[in-house]
């Protein structure tokens, strides 16, 4: 596993695929983009929060 959340492998493929001009980047895209890199924020930071938690209770 490459130690990154689903979001954020999912977001960094999208941009491969608009670099490579697979995708073509629209309103819509830039919108879903944008979720992702929201979403995977919120992972960090949930994840944070558990590791954190795990270490008070040891």
């Amino acid at each position: 596993m490459s130690g990154q959340s689903i979001p954020e492998q999912l977001r960094k493929s999208l941009q491969r695929h608009v670099e490579e001009a697979d995708l073509h980047e629209d309103e819509e895209l830039t919108q879903l983009m944008g979720k992702l890199s929201d979403l995977s924020a919120k992972v960090a930071a949930a994840k944070a929060k558990a590791l954190a938690k795990r270490k008070i209770t040891r």
